[in-house]
C-alpha cells in the first residue's frame, strides 16, 4: 500500500480506496477461502446429524420389531369361540320336554313344548 494512496483516502475520508487491485483481490480470495472452509464443516455436522438419524430409526424398527416377537411369542392370540346359530335347543336346564330359544349369544326365557 503506498504512502500517496493511503494519504489520499484519508483526505478525502475514505471516497478512494487505500487498497490497490492486487490487495482487494488477495483480501476476496482469503474471504472466499475461509467461507468455502466453513461450508466444509457445515456440511460435515449436516452429513453427521443424517447418519445419527439414520441409526436411530434403526434402532427403532430393531425395537419395535422385537416387541412384536415378544408380542407373538408370549401370549397368543385368543380364539374366537364359535357359538351355535340362534334357534331352538333343548333346554340346557335339564327340562327334556322343552326347546329353549338360543339368540346366538345367550340363552333367553322362550321355551316351547318339544314335539
Amino acid at each position: 500500500m503506498g504512502i500517496l494512496r493511503k494519504t489520499m483516502s484519508i483526505s478525502t475520508a475514505g471516497m478512494i480506496g487505500y487498497r490497490s487491485k492486487g490487495e482487494r483481490a488477495v483480501k476476496y480470495a482469503k474471504q472466499t477461502r475461509n467461507a468455502a472452509r466453513v461450508q466444509v464443516v457445515q456440511t460435515g455436522v449436516m452429513i453427521e446429524n443424517q447418519r445419527q438419524m439414520i441409526n436411530q430409526n434403526d434402532h427403532a424398527n430393531v425395537r419395535e420389531a422385537v416387541r412384536d416377537m415378544r408380542g407373538e411369542l408370549g401370549a397368543p392370540a385368543p380364539v374366537p369361540v364359535v357359538a351355535p346359530p340362534a334357534g331352538f335347543y333343548s333346554d340346557p336346564q335339564g327340562d327334556a320336554s322343552l326347546l329353549r330359544w338360543f339368540d346366538g349369544l345367550q340363552w333367553t326365557s322362550m321355551t316351547r313344548p318339544r314335539d
